[in-house]
Protein backbone atom coordinates (compact mmCIF):
# COMPACT_ATOMS: atom_id res chain seq x y z
CA UNK A 1 0.00 0.00 0.00
CA UNK A 2 1.27 3.76 -0.84
CA UNK A 3 -0.31 6.32 0.68
CA UNK A 4 1.79 9.86 0.57
CA UNK A 5 1.49 12.42 3.69
CA UNK A 6 2.85 14.68 5.85
CA UNK A 7 4.18 14.25 9.16
CA UNK A 8 3.90 17.30 10.24
CA UNK A 9 0.52 16.11 11.27
CA UNK A 10 1.49 13.20 12.69
CA UNK A 11 5.12 13.65 14.64
CA UNK A 12 3.85 16.81 17.10
CA UNK A 13 0.61 14.65 18.21
CA UNK A 14 2.54 11.78 18.78
CA UNK A 15 5.13 13.83 20.65
CA UNK A 16 2.34 15.72 22.84
CA UNK A 17 0.60 12.43 23.66
CA UNK A 18 4.22 10.05 24.63
CA UNK A 19 5.64 13.12 26.35
CA UNK A 20 3.82 12.51 30.00
CA UNK A 21 6.77 11.25 32.35
CA UNK A 22 10.15 11.83 33.68
CA UNK A 23 13.15 11.28 31.02
CA UNK A 24 14.96 10.35 34.51
CA UNK A 25 16.26 7.01 32.52
CA UNK A 26 17.33 8.68 29.88
CA UNK A 27 20.41 10.06 31.66
CA UNK A 28 21.02 7.22 34.41
CA UNK A 29 23.50 4.69 34.55
CA UNK A 30 23.68 0.82 34.27
CA UNK A 31 23.81 -0.26 37.83
CA UNK A 32 26.01 -4.46 38.03
CA UNK A 33 23.07 -6.59 39.81
CA UNK A 34 25.57 -9.16 41.04
CA UNK A 35 25.74 -12.82 41.27
CA UNK A 36 25.52 -15.87 43.41
CA UNK A 37 29.30 -16.68 43.24
CA UNK A 38 29.03 -18.14 39.27
CA UNK A 39 30.14 -15.65 36.90
CA UNK A 40 26.48 -15.49 35.51
CA UNK A 41 23.67 -13.51 35.55
CA UNK A 42 20.18 -12.77 33.49
CA UNK A 43 17.37 -10.07 34.16
CA UNK A 44 13.81 -11.16 33.65
CA UNK A 45 11.44 -8.81 35.16
CA UNK A 46 10.75 -6.11 37.30
CA UNK A 47 8.14 -3.89 39.03
CA UNK A 48 8.31 -0.21 39.98
CA UNK A 49 10.18 -0.45 43.36
CA UNK A 50 12.68 -2.26 41.77
CA UNK A 51 12.90 -5.64 42.75
CA UNK A 52 14.01 -8.34 40.17
CA UNK A 53 13.78 -11.85 39.37
CA UNK A 54 15.53 -13.73 36.69
CA UNK A 55 18.37 -16.72 36.59
CA UNK A 56 21.83 -17.01 37.78
CA UNK A 57 25.02 -19.36 38.06
CA UNK A 58 25.77 -19.92 42.17
CA UNK A 59 29.37 -20.73 43.01
CA UNK A 60 29.00 -24.88 42.02
CA UNK A 61 28.25 -24.11 38.44
CA UNK A 62 24.26 -24.52 38.72
CA UNK A 63 21.94 -22.63 37.03
CA UNK A 64 19.28 -21.37 39.69
CA UNK A 65 16.22 -18.67 39.77
CA UNK A 66 17.23 -15.64 41.62
CA UNK A 67 15.59 -12.76 43.09
CA UNK A 68 16.35 -9.61 43.60
CA UNK A 69 15.68 -7.06 46.57
CA UNK A 70 15.24 -3.34 45.52
CA UNK A 71 18.58 -2.95 47.13
CA UNK A 72 20.37 -5.49 47.36
CA UNK A 73 21.91 -8.60 45.56
CA UNK A 74 20.25 -11.64 44.28
CA UNK A 75 19.33 -14.56 46.44
CA UNK A 76 18.39 -18.03 45.19
CA UNK A 77 15.07 -19.06 45.22
CA UNK A 78 13.55 -22.31 46.95
CA UNK A 79 12.72 -25.30 44.76
CA UNK A 80 10.37 -27.82 44.99
CA UNK A 81 12.54 -30.88 45.46
CA UNK A 82 16.73 -31.21 45.81
CA UNK A 83 17.72 -31.02 42.67
CA UNK A 84 15.24 -30.20 40.59
CA UNK A 85 15.96 -26.66 38.77
CA UNK A 86 13.35 -23.82 38.69
CA UNK A 87 12.95 -20.50 36.54
CA UNK A 88 11.57 -17.36 37.46
CA UNK A 89 8.82 -15.58 35.24
CA UNK A 90 7.65 -12.86 36.24
CA UNK A 91 7.07 -10.53 39.81
CA UNK A 92 4.55 -8.28 40.49
CA UNK A 93 3.64 -4.96 42.41
CA UNK A 94 3.65 -6.59 45.41
CA UNK A 95 6.51 -9.16 45.57
CA UNK A 96 4.60 -12.14 44.65
CA UNK A 97 7.19 -14.12 42.25
CA UNK A 98 5.31 -16.69 39.89
CA UNK A 99 7.86 -19.45 37.65
CA UNK A 100 7.93 -23.17 37.33
CA UNK A 101 9.92 -25.82 38.62
CA UNK A 102 10.77 -29.38 37.76
CA UNK A 103 9.46 -32.30 39.84
CA UNK A 104 9.72 -35.59 39.96
CA UNK A 105 11.16 -38.63 37.90
CA UNK A 106 9.65 -37.59 35.23
CA UNK A 107 11.21 -34.42 34.62
CA UNK A 108 7.51 -32.52 34.62
CA UNK A 109 7.06 -28.95 35.03
CA UNK A 110 4.75 -27.28 37.49
CA UNK A 111 3.89 -23.67 38.11
CA UNK A 112 4.95 -22.21 41.35
CA UNK A 113 4.62 -18.89 43.77
CA UNK A 114 7.06 -17.80 45.68
CA UNK A 115 6.75 -14.79 48.67
CA UNK A 116 9.52 -11.96 47.99
CA UNK A 117 9.66 -11.18 51.38
CA UNK A 118 10.73 -14.86 52.15
CA UNK A 119 12.68 -16.09 49.36
CA UNK A 120 14.78 -19.03 50.76
CA UNK A 121 10.81 -20.80 51.51
CA UNK A 122 9.71 -23.26 49.56
CA UNK A 123 6.85 -22.20 46.60
CA UNK A 124 3.76 -22.75 46.76
CA UNK A 125 3.07 -25.64 43.66
CA UNK A 126 0.15 -24.52 41.08
CA UNK A 127 -1.76 -27.92 39.80
CA UNK A 128 -3.26 -28.51 36.33
CA UNK A 129 -6.33 -29.17 35.32
CA UNK A 130 -7.77 -32.63 36.63
CA UNK A 131 -6.38 -35.20 34.47
CA UNK A 132 -3.71 -33.51 32.66
CA UNK A 133 -0.47 -34.41 32.87
CA UNK A 134 1.04 -30.81 33.99
CA UNK A 135 0.74 -26.90 33.44
CA UNK A 136 3.13 -23.94 32.82
CA UNK A 137 2.70 -20.41 34.23
CA UNK A 138 4.18 -17.16 32.91
CA UNK A 139 2.54 -13.78 34.18
CA UNK A 140 1.08 -12.49 37.58
CA UNK A 141 -1.54 -9.50 37.30
CA UNK A 142 -0.83 -6.95 40.21
CA UNK A 143 -3.73 -8.73 42.13
CA UNK A 144 -2.00 -11.96 42.34
CA UNK A 145 -4.12 -13.30 39.31
CA UNK A 146 -1.66 -15.85 37.31
CA UNK A 147 -1.88 -16.97 33.97
CA UNK A 148 -0.56 -20.39 31.65
CA UNK A 149 -1.60 -22.98 30.38
CA UNK A 150 -2.13 -26.64 31.07
CA UNK A 151 -1.14 -29.39 29.50
CA UNK A 152 -2.68 -32.76 28.74
CA UNK A 153 -0.76 -36.25 28.26
CA UNK A 154 -0.95 -35.61 24.55
CA UNK A 155 0.24 -32.53 24.21
CA UNK A 156 -2.90 -30.18 23.64
CA UNK A 157 -3.03 -27.22 25.99
CA UNK A 158 -5.47 -25.48 27.43
CA UNK A 159 -5.20 -21.35 28.40
CA UNK A 160 -5.87 -21.13 32.28
CA UNK A 161 -5.49 -19.08 35.08
CA UNK A 162 -4.85 -19.28 38.57
CA UNK A 163 -6.85 -16.82 40.65
CA UNK A 164 -4.81 -14.90 43.93
CA UNK A 165 -4.63 -17.48 46.82
CA UNK A 166 -6.09 -20.62 44.59
CA UNK A 167 -3.49 -23.22 43.66
CA UNK A 168 -6.18 -24.86 41.24
CA UNK A 169 -7.04 -23.39 37.48
CA UNK A 170 -9.72 -21.89 35.87
CA UNK A 171 -9.88 -23.07 32.66
CA UNK A 172 -10.52 -20.18 29.59
CA UNK A 173 -12.72 -22.07 27.14
CA UNK A 174 -12.16 -22.21 22.86
CA UNK A 175 -14.63 -20.12 20.79
CA UNK A 176 -17.53 -22.04 19.12
CA UNK A 177 -21.16 -23.26 20.13
CA UNK A 178 -21.13 -25.07 23.82
CA UNK A 179 -17.45 -24.78 24.03
CA UNK A 180 -16.08 -27.20 25.02
CA UNK A 181 -18.34 -29.62 23.43
CA UNK A 182 -18.74 -28.10 19.78
CA UNK A 183 -15.34 -25.60 19.65
CA UNK A 184 -14.57 -23.68 16.62
CA UNK A 185 -10.83 -23.20 18.01
CA UNK A 186 -8.21 -25.41 19.25
CA UNK A 187 -5.33 -24.71 21.52
CA UNK A 188 -5.67 -21.14 23.34
CA UNK A 189 -2.61 -18.70 24.73
CA UNK A 190 -2.86 -16.34 27.12
CA UNK A 191 -1.22 -12.75 25.71
CA UNK A 192 -2.29 -10.52 28.61
CA UNK A 193 -4.96 -9.32 31.21
CA UNK A 194 -6.06 -6.75 33.41
CA UNK A 195 -5.07 -6.02 37.13
CA UNK A 196 -7.93 -6.65 38.72
CA UNK A 197 -9.17 -10.06 40.85
CA UNK A 198 -11.59 -11.38 38.14
CA UNK A 199 -9.36 -10.23 35.39
CA UNK A 200 -10.73 -9.38 31.83
CA UNK A 201 -8.14 -11.70 29.91
CA UNK A 202 -7.06 -11.90 26.33
CA UNK A 203 -4.92 -14.27 23.76
CA UNK A 204 -5.06 -16.17 20.73
CA UNK A 205 -6.78 -19.25 19.81
CA UNK A 206 -5.90 -21.65 16.37
CA UNK A 207 -8.87 -22.42 14.19
CA UNK A 208 -9.55 -25.74 13.45
CA UNK A 209 -9.95 -24.65 9.55
CA UNK A 210 -6.55 -23.30 10.17
CA UNK A 211 -5.21 -19.36 11.33
CA UNK A 212 -5.32 -17.78 14.59
CA UNK A 213 -7.59 -14.87 15.90
CA UNK A 214 -7.57 -12.54 18.32
CA UNK A 215 -9.51 -13.28 21.37
CA UNK A 216 -10.93 -11.74 24.88
CA UNK A 217 -12.01 -13.53 27.63
CA UNK A 218 -14.65 -12.14 30.13
CA UNK A 219 -15.77 -13.40 32.94
CA UNK A 220 -19.52 -13.47 34.21
CA UNK A 221 -22.29 -15.43 36.05
CA UNK A 222 -21.13 -18.79 34.48
CA UNK A 223 -17.40 -17.94 34.23
CA UNK A 224 -15.47 -16.69 31.67
CA UNK A 225 -16.52 -16.30 27.94
CA UNK A 226 -15.16 -16.07 24.79
CA UNK A 227 -15.76 -13.82 22.06
CA UNK A 228 -13.27 -13.27 18.92
CA UNK A 229 -12.10 -9.85 18.36
CA UNK A 230 -13.01 -8.89 15.01
CA UNK A 231 -10.13 -9.04 11.91
CA UNK A 232 -9.44 -6.69 9.00
CA UNK A 233 -11.67 -6.49 6.55
CA UNK A 234 -11.12 -9.18 4.31
CA UNK A 235 -8.11 -10.01 6.16
CA UNK A 236 -7.16 -13.14 8.29
CA UNK A 237 -4.60 -13.85 11.06
CA UNK A 238 -4.66 -11.65 14.40
CA UNK A 239 -2.39 -12.17 17.10
CA UNK A 240 -2.27 -9.66 20.60
CA UNK A 241 0.52 -7.95 21.50
CA UNK A 242 -0.84 -6.33 25.03
CA UNK A 243 -3.89 -5.21 26.83
CA UNK A 244 -4.18 -1.97 29.13
CA UNK A 245 -6.45 -1.37 32.31
CA UNK A 246 -8.64 -0.06 29.86
CA UNK A 247 -9.40 -3.10 27.77
CA UNK A 248 -7.54 -1.96 24.69
CA UNK A 249 -5.61 -4.31 22.72
CA UNK A 250 -2.94 -4.27 20.69
CA UNK A 251 -1.83 -7.14 18.24
CA UNK A 252 -0.72 -7.83 14.63
CA UNK A 253 -3.04 -8.55 11.37
CA UNK A 254 -2.81 -9.56 8.01
CA UNK A 255 -4.62 -7.18 5.55
CA UNK A 256 -6.86 -8.82 2.77
CA UNK A 257 -3.60 -8.80 0.38
CA UNK A 258 -0.87 -10.63 2.94
CA UNK A 259 0.38 -7.39 4.27
CA UNK A 260 1.04 -7.43 8.29
CA UNK A 261 -0.14 -4.64 9.76
CA UNK A 262 -0.10 -3.22 13.77
CA UNK A 263 -3.52 -3.32 14.74
CA UNK A 264 -5.42 -1.69 18.22
CA UNK A 265 -8.88 -3.30 19.15
CA UNK A 266 -11.22 -0.29 21.23
CA UNK A 267 -12.51 -1.01 24.34
CA UNK A 268 -16.21 -2.20 23.19
CA UNK A 269 -14.30 -5.16 21.72
CA UNK A 270 -15.97 -4.28 18.25
CA UNK A 271 -13.84 -1.31 16.53
CA UNK A 272 -10.53 -1.52 15.39
CA UNK A 273 -8.17 0.85 13.53
CA UNK A 274 -4.75 -0.28 11.99
CA UNK A 275 -1.33 1.24 11.07
CA UNK A 276 -0.22 0.18 7.98
CA UNK A 277 1.68 3.50 7.05
CA UNK A 278 5.13 4.72 8.21
CA UNK A 279 7.11 8.02 6.34
CA UNK A 280 10.83 8.00 7.07
CA UNK A 281 13.02 9.51 4.41
CA UNK A 282 14.04 6.63 2.08
CA UNK A 283 13.14 4.23 3.52
CA UNK A 284 9.96 2.11 3.06
CA UNK A 285 8.18 -0.23 5.41
CA UNK A 286 6.57 -3.65 5.94
CA UNK A 287 5.49 -5.80 8.39
CA UNK A 288 4.22 -3.30 11.11
CA UNK A 289 4.05 -5.64 14.17
CA UNK A 290 2.93 -4.38 17.59
CA UNK A 291 4.63 -6.01 20.72
CA UNK A 292 3.59 -3.72 23.27
CA UNK A 293 1.20 -1.16 24.49
CA UNK A 294 0.40 1.37 27.89
CA UNK A 295 -1.58 2.62 29.58
CA UNK A 296 -2.45 5.92 27.19
CA UNK A 297 -3.01 3.29 24.27
CA UNK A 298 0.26 4.43 22.85
CA UNK A 299 1.59 1.17 20.84
CA UNK A 300 5.36 0.20 20.22
CA UNK A 301 6.14 -2.17 17.30
CA UNK A 302 8.80 -3.15 14.98
CA UNK A 303 8.93 -3.02 10.87
CA UNK A 304 10.99 -4.28 8.28
CA UNK A 305 12.87 -1.34 5.99
CA UNK A 306 13.86 -1.79 2.23
CA UNK A 307 17.34 -3.80 3.60
CA UNK A 308 15.29 -6.52 5.50
CA UNK A 309 16.23 -5.45 8.78
CA UNK A 310 14.13 -3.99 11.74
CA UNK A 311 13.35 -0.76 12.77
CA UNK A 312 10.70 0.84 15.89
CA UNK A 313 8.08 2.57 15.70
CA UNK A 314 5.78 3.90 18.40
CA UNK A 315 1.82 4.90 17.32
CA UNK A 316 -0.81 7.24 18.64
CA UNK A 317 -3.64 5.84 17.22
CA UNK A 318 -6.53 8.12 15.97
CA UNK A 319 -9.08 5.57 15.45
CA UNK A 320 -9.07 6.20 11.65
CA UNK A 321 -7.26 3.52 9.55
CA UNK A 322 -6.69 6.47 6.58
CA UNK A 323 -5.13 8.74 8.99
CA UNK A 324 -3.21 6.32 11.52
CA UNK A 325 0.70 7.50 10.64
CA UNK A 326 3.59 5.97 13.12
CA UNK A 327 6.93 7.47 13.98
CA UNK A 328 9.99 5.85 13.81
CA UNK A 329 12.33 5.74 16.82
CA UNK A 330 15.61 6.41 15.19
CA UNK A 331 19.14 4.22 15.41
CA UNK A 332 22.28 4.09 17.70
CA UNK A 333 24.01 4.54 14.42
CA UNK A 334 24.08 0.75 12.89
CA UNK A 335 21.14 -0.64 10.28
CA UNK A 336 19.35 -2.53 13.02
CA UNK A 337 17.13 -1.54 16.02
CA UNK A 338 14.48 -3.94 17.71
CA UNK A 339 12.03 -2.47 21.00
CA UNK A 340 10.51 -4.65 23.20
CA UNK A 341 8.75 -2.41 25.61
CA UNK A 342 6.63 0.65 26.47
CA UNK A 343 6.21 1.85 29.69
CA UNK A 344 3.36 4.36 31.26
CA UNK A 345 5.33 7.24 31.50
CA UNK A 346 6.24 6.42 27.49
CA UNK A 347 10.02 5.46 27.93
CA UNK A 348 10.73 2.98 24.97
CA UNK A 349 13.25 0.01 25.29
CA UNK A 350 15.39 -2.28 23.20
CA UNK A 351 18.37 -3.45 22.00
CA UNK A 352 19.81 -2.13 18.49
CA UNK A 353 23.26 -2.30 16.13
CA UNK A 354 25.63 0.91 17.43
CA UNK A 355 28.05 2.75 14.11
CA UNK A 356 30.78 0.37 15.40
CA UNK A 357 28.65 -2.61 14.45
CA UNK A 358 28.18 -3.76 18.32
CA UNK A 359 24.98 -4.38 20.14
CA UNK A 360 23.91 -2.44 22.81
CA UNK A 361 20.79 -1.69 24.78
CA UNK A 362 18.71 1.64 24.38
CA UNK A 363 16.50 3.54 25.86
CA UNK A 364 14.12 6.08 24.09
CA UNK A 365 11.77 9.16 25.57
CA UNK A 366 9.95 11.57 23.04
CA UNK A 367 12.18 14.39 25.23
CA UNK A 368 15.77 13.28 24.93
CA UNK A 369 15.23 10.69 21.91
CA UNK A 370 17.09 7.26 21.49
CA UNK A 371 20.26 7.19 23.79
CA UNK A 372 22.66 4.04 23.72
CA UNK A 373 23.35 2.81 27.52
CA UNK A 374 26.58 0.87 26.74
CA UNK A 375 27.66 -1.90 28.36
CA UNK A 376 29.26 -3.34 31.83
CA UNK A 377 33.15 -3.57 30.50
CA UNK A 378 32.26 -5.93 27.82
CA UNK A 379 31.27 -5.56 23.81
CA UNK A 380 27.57 -5.75 24.14
CA UNK A 381 24.21 -5.01 26.11
CA UNK A 382 20.89 -5.92 25.99
CA UNK A 383 17.40 -4.47 26.87
CA UNK A 384 14.91 -6.75 28.65
CA UNK A 385 11.91 -4.99 29.83
CA UNK A 386 10.56 -1.78 32.05
CA UNK A 387 8.74 -1.45 35.32
CA UNK A 388 5.03 -0.49 34.58
CA UNK A 389 5.76 3.32 34.86
CA UNK A 390 9.11 2.91 33.62
CA UNK A 391 11.27 4.26 36.29
CA UNK A 392 13.18 1.18 36.19
CA UNK A 393 15.19 -0.97 33.43
CA UNK A 394 16.28 -4.58 33.36
CA UNK A 395 19.18 -5.79 30.84
CA UNK A 396 21.75 -7.93 30.57
CA UNK A 397 25.32 -6.99 29.27
CA UNK A 398 28.73 -8.09 28.78
CA UNK A 399 31.45 -7.13 31.73
CA UNK A 400 35.20 -7.31 31.00
CA UNK A 401 35.73 -10.62 30.74
CA UNK A 402 32.75 -11.90 28.23
CA UNK A 403 30.58 -13.18 30.86
CA UNK A 404 27.10 -11.43 30.90
CA UNK A 405 25.85 -9.79 33.82
CA UNK A 406 22.15 -8.59 35.06
CA UNK A 407 22.01 -4.84 35.33
CA UNK A 408 19.36 -2.10 36.29
CA UNK A 409 19.09 1.48 35.28
CA UNK A 410 17.39 3.51 37.51
CA UNK A 411 17.31 1.29 40.68
CA UNK A 412 19.91 1.87 44.15
CA UNK A 413 23.09 1.24 44.56
CA UNK A 414 22.93 -2.63 45.06
CA UNK A 415 26.69 -2.40 47.12
CA UNK A 416 27.31 -5.69 45.39
CA UNK A 417 31.12 -7.08 44.59
CA UNK A 418 31.66 -6.24 41.25
CA UNK A 419 34.28 -7.87 38.99
CA UNK A 420 37.58 -5.79 37.80
CA UNK A 421 36.88 -3.67 34.87
CA UNK A 422 33.12 -4.10 35.56
CA UNK A 423 32.23 -0.28 35.05
CA UNK A 424 29.93 0.82 32.54
CA UNK A 425 31.71 1.14 28.93
CA UNK A 426 30.37 4.59 26.53
CA UNK A 427 30.22 4.62 23.23
CA UNK A 428 33.76 5.67 22.82
CA UNK A 429 34.76 2.87 25.11
CA UNK A 430 33.23 0.19 22.72
CA UNK A 431 34.28 1.85 19.29
CA UNK A 432 37.77 0.95 20.78
CA UNK A 433 37.06 -2.00 21.87
CA UNK A 434 35.28 -3.02 18.54
CA UNK A 435 39.07 -1.56 16.93
CA UNK A 436 40.49 -3.95 19.13
CA UNK A 437 38.91 -7.03 18.12
CA UNK A 438 39.02 -5.92 14.47
CA UNK A 439 42.77 -6.18 15.10
CA UNK A 440 42.73 -9.19 16.86
CA UNK A 441 41.31 -10.94 14.07
CA UNK A 442 43.34 -9.34 11.74
CA UNK A 443 46.37 -10.38 13.75
CA UNK A 444 45.22 -13.95 14.11
CA UNK A 445 44.51 -14.20 10.25
CA UNK A 446 47.97 -12.62 9.48
CA UNK A 447 49.24 -15.36 11.71
CA UNK A 448 47.72 -18.43 9.66
CA UNK A 449 49.98 -20.13 7.04
CA UNK A 450 49.29 -19.10 3.25
CA UNK A 451 46.24 -21.91 2.68
CA UNK A 452 44.93 -21.89 6.28
CA UNK A 453 44.78 -17.73 5.57
CA UNK A 454 43.23 -18.24 2.56
CA UNK A 455 40.85 -21.01 3.80
CA UNK A 456 39.37 -18.43 6.03
CA UNK A 457 39.51 -15.23 4.26
CA UNK A 458 37.44 -17.34 1.69
CA UNK A 459 34.59 -18.34 4.16
CA UNK A 460 34.77 -14.37 5.48
CA UNK A 461 34.05 -13.67 1.77
CA UNK A 462 31.38 -16.79 1.49
CA UNK A 463 29.36 -14.82 4.57
CA UNK A 464 29.35 -11.21 2.99
CA UNK A 465 28.35 -12.68 -0.30
CA UNK A 466 25.36 -14.26 1.68
CA UNK A 467 24.04 -11.12 2.65
CA UNK A 468 20.64 -10.64 1.26
CA UNK A 469 19.61 -7.79 -0.68
CA UNK A 470 16.91 -5.23 -0.27
CA UNK A 471 13.73 -7.38 0.02
CA UNK A 472 15.42 -10.35 -0.08
CA UNK A 473 16.95 -13.45 2.02
CA UNK A 474 19.19 -16.46 1.09
CA UNK A 475 17.24 -19.59 0.61
CA UNK A 476 18.28 -22.84 2.24
CA UNK A 477 19.23 -24.67 -1.17
CA UNK A 478 22.40 -21.42 -1.01
CA UNK A 479 23.40 -21.89 2.02
CA UNK A 480 23.83 -25.59 1.96
CA UNK A 481 25.64 -25.02 -1.53
CA UNK A 482 28.04 -22.66 0.16
CA UNK A 483 28.11 -25.17 3.46
CA UNK A 484 29.22 -27.65 1.09
CA UNK A 485 31.98 -25.69 -1.00
CA UNK A 486 33.10 -24.27 2.46
CA UNK A 487 33.25 -28.21 3.87
CA UNK A 488 34.92 -29.82 0.83
CA UNK A 489 37.92 -26.89 0.85
CA UNK A 490 38.29 -27.69 4.60
CA UNK A 491 39.08 -31.57 3.63
CA UNK A 492 41.62 -30.09 1.10
CA UNK A 493 43.82 -28.40 3.35
CA UNK A 494 47.05 -29.87 4.27
CA UNK A 495 47.65 -30.80 7.72
CA UNK A 496 50.49 -28.30 8.48
CA UNK A 497 47.25 -25.83 7.36
CA UNK A 498 44.88 -27.49 9.16
CA UNK A 499 47.12 -27.10 12.68
CA UNK A 500 47.56 -23.50 11.89
CA UNK A 501 43.51 -22.88 12.14
CA UNK A 502 43.49 -24.76 14.58
CA UNK A 503 45.80 -22.93 16.73
CA UNK A 504 44.84 -19.79 15.54
CA UNK A 505 40.82 -20.27 15.01
CA UNK A 506 39.70 -23.45 17.35
CA UNK A 507 36.14 -22.46 17.50
CA UNK A 508 36.54 -22.78 13.28
CA UNK A 509 38.44 -26.00 13.41
CA UNK A 510 35.63 -27.42 15.82
CA UNK A 511 33.33 -27.14 13.25
CA UNK A 512 34.66 -29.56 10.68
Amino acid sequence: MSRRRSMSLIAPACLAALAMGSPALASAQSVDMGTLGGNVCLAGSTNDAGAAIGTCRNADGDLVAAYWAATTGPAALATLAVNDPCDAVDINSAGVIVGNCELGAAGEWFPVVWTASIPGSVPTQLNALPNNAKAIAWQINRSGVIAGSSVAADGSAAAVIWMAGSRNPTRLPELGLLPPLIPSSTECVVSDMDNTDQPVVVGICGLRDGGTVAVRWEPGLFGYAATELPRLPGGSNCVVAAMNSSHRVAGTCQTDDGDVVAVRWEADGTSVTYLDYLEVAGTSRQQLIAVDMNEAGIVVGNYLADDGLARSFVWVPVGIPDQEEGLDIGTLGGPWIKAVDIADNGSVVGTGQSSNGLSQAFVWTPVTGIRGLGTLGGFSSQSITLSDDGSKLIGNSQIASGHVHAFMVGGADRNVQRPKGGGVSTAADLEGKATELRNLVKNKIDALNPDAKFFVTSIIDKAKALRPKAGEKPTLEELRRSANEVGEKHKALSEEAKESLQSNFPKIYSMF
